[in-house]
Order: C-alpha cells, then sequence, then structure tokens
C-alpha cells in the first residue's frame, strides 16, 4: 500500500513523535518547528518548498493536498485511510470548531496507525470492544476515541464504504465523576511553590472558569473597561463577558506586559499550548501534586466555588460557558454537601 496523505503516530520511549507524509520535512529554528512539503528534496529535481501548518492543524490535510498536486499518492479505495482522508476534506469536517478538529485529528491518527489499510467493511463489532477493553485504564479517552471511530464510521455510511455502524453495538466505559477539583491547599501549594508565570495563568483558569486553551489566549484588550473580560470560547465559540474577581484583579495588576497576549512564559513569549502542558507537568510533579489533579480540574472547581457561594446554575453557566445541564450535574454534589451539613447540625442541636 501507498503512504497515504496523512500523519501516523509512532511510539518512541518518553516522548511520542509523528512520522510524516512523504515529501514532507520538517525543521526546528530557535526552538519552534517548521514544516514544508518538497518533492525531490536533495536531488537536481527537487520542487518549490511549500510551508505547511503543523500536522495536528485542522487545515494540514487540504494544505498538504494542494502543495503535493499531481504528487500525491493515494491510498487504497475503501480503507480506513481512505475513508479518513475523504472526511478530513469533507464540509462536515470544516464545520466543526477548530477546538474539536484539533481533539478528532489525534484519535483519527490513531485509528489510521491501527487500521489505516483495513477495509472499512471488514471492520467488525469485537474489533472495536477488544480496543475498548485493551485501552479500559483509560476510560474517558478511551469513549472519546470510539466517538470519534464511530462518527467517522457513520459519515462514511451514506458514501458507499459500509452500511451499518458496527460501533453502535459497543457500550462506553464507566468514567466516574471526571476531573477532580482542586483543594484550596492544593491551589495553595501552587501559589506559594509555582513560578509567578504558571501562578498566573492557575489565577486566571481559576477566577474565569476557562479552558488552558481559552485562557492562554486570552489579550490584554480583552478587559474591557466595565470591568469584565471578553472571552471567545474556541471549544463552542460561545462569547461570554466575565466580570473581575476582586482577586483575580490584584493578580492581574501584577503581570508584567511582555506581549499583546495576557499570560506570557519566564521569556516574556506567548505560551505555546505544549510549552504550558511540559511546565505544569514539571511543576505540578516538583511541588507533589497529586496526580489526579488536572489543570482543567480548575475549571471545576471555579464551578464548585461558584456553587458553594450560592450561585444559581443559570449564574454559573453564564460565567463558565457551560450548559445548564452539566453545571446542574455539578450541583447535586454541592446540594448533597450543604443539605448533609445543614442536617447534622440539625440532629445535634434537636432536644
Amino acid at each position: 500500500m501507498s503512504e497515504p496523505l496523512h500523519i501516523i503516530a509512532m511510539a518512541r520511549p518518553r516522548k511520542p513523535s509523528i512520522t510524516l507524509p512523504e515529501h514532507v520535512h520538517r525543521t526546528v529554528s530557535r526552538g519552534k518547528e517548521y514544516f514544508t512539503f518538497q518533492y525531490g528534496r536533495g536531488t537536481k529535481n527537487a520542487g518549490p518548498r511549500i510551508k505547511l501548518p503543523h500536522p495536528l492543524d485542522p487545515e494540514f490535510s487540504s494544505a498538504l493536498h494542494a502543495a503535493a498536486g499531481d504528487h500525491a499518492q493515494r491510498p487504497a479505495a475503501e480503507t480506513f485511510d481512505a475513508l479518513i482522508e475523504a472526511y478530513r476534506l469533507s464540509p462536515e469536517w470544516r464545520q466543526l470548531s477548530d477546538a474539536s478538529r484539533r481533539d478528532y485529528s489525534r484519535y483519527l491518527i490513531e485509528i489510521a496507525r491501527m487500521w489505516g489499510d483495513l477495509r472499512v467493511g471488514d471492520f467488525e463489532a469485537s474489533d472495536a470492544l477488544a480496543l475498548r477493553d485493551r485501552r479500559s485504564s483509560k476510560p474517558a479517552a478511551t469513549n472519546y476515541l470510539l466517538r470519534v471511530l464511530s462518527l467517522l464510521i457513520s459519515w462514511g455510511i451514506p458514501r458507499g464504504f459500509r452500511s451499518d455502524n458496527p460501533c453502535a453495538h459497543v457500550r462506553k466505559l464507566k468514567t466516574g465523576e471526571g476531573w477532580e477539583p482542586w483543594p484550596w491547599n492544593m491551589i495553595e501549594r501552587i501559589r506559594d511553590g509555582a513560578p509567578a508565570e504558571l501562578w498566573h495563568v492557575a489565577t486566571v483558569a481559576l477566577y474565569t472558569g476557562q479552558r488552558q486553551r481559552d485562557v492562554l489566549s486570552m489579550k490584554w484588550s480583552d478587559l474591557l473597561n466595565d470591568g469584565t473580560i471578553g472571552v471567545v470560547q474556541e471549544k463552542t465559540r460561545t462569547r461570554l463577558w466575565i466580570p473581575i474577581h476582586r482577586d483575580l484583579s490584584g493578580v492581574l495588576q501584577s503581570i508584567p506586559r511582555h506581549s499583546v497576549f495576557l499570560l506570557t512564559n519566564r521569556r516574556g513569549l506567548p505560551w505555546t499550548q505544549d510549552g504550558f502542558r511540559t511546565s505544569w507537568g514539571k511543576m505540578c510533579k516538583r511541588l507533589a501534586i497529586d496526580e489526579q489533579l488536572v489543570f482543567h480540574g480548575l475549571r471545576k472547581s471555579a464551578v464548585d466555588m461558584l456553587l458553594e457561594a450560592g450561585c444559581t446554575t443559570a449564574e454559573v453557566a453564564a460565567i463558565t460557558g457551560q450548559s445548564m445541564q452539566m453545571v446542574e450535574h455539578y450541583a447535586k454534589h454541592v446540594n448533597q454537601r450543604k443539605l448533609a451539613s445543614s442536617g447534622m447540625a440539625k440532629w445535634e442541636n434537636a432536644k
């Protein structure tokens, strides 16, 4: 089978890497990665160098096809390789948010690695079930992978790849209650022991209830004269105006203005998503932060604190941009604690 025009994840010790399609080259300059397409590189028949986005960028597939032109090698018909390529060039793919396309891309890469040259029609429910059981130690990620796989196959049904979806017969794994909220003593450990640039990010995340990607994308111009932070959530495209908490206001006044972006690394440069994740992970390890506490848990902490302060689910949803159903799910646990405390107090005070 010829090499398809998508990327294949290859496992290496410690740090995963990406095997690039033929004629795609990676260079690093000043710590930043660059990707280009050049046919016949290093030969007398070398073609022009054409800049490409990062392989995980939503536009990578279409940009690669445009650059490859007549040099493109096509995947075998009716295979998962062909299905993935067709899906990533479809209107349905373009209509997804950038965040969703990035998330889907990670799992499409994995699907291609496992079954790229397999005919979609030969895929069976037992294959999906075996995948689920093999990865059961990470239920949330496994459920997301199965969701993307099911969506991909469903998209291919009216396009002749097969007539049914075997993933419909595979039940999701139980995931428990999701991300753990950060207890206040752990938040204080970050405040007292983390570098200032990481504490700044944590504070903005906690007091706005936003996702990592949206927090790192905030600019100084998003701080509005009416005392709010203007946010357009990348994943949902929801527009929010979040009042600035007085404790956050004090932290914002201490942040140096190195860039148009509100939050920068120790060199005064805007954070990259991967760069921040690496720095955050090293800091958590150094401070012996519980492994169950991840950055996204600060968003859940914000929800819990708002609810415990007596906010309604509508007020919380207006700040975090979450659905009412999600906030109500969190509210059940907060309300249970409040009711239990109230009930025990009444019992103790009873004659």
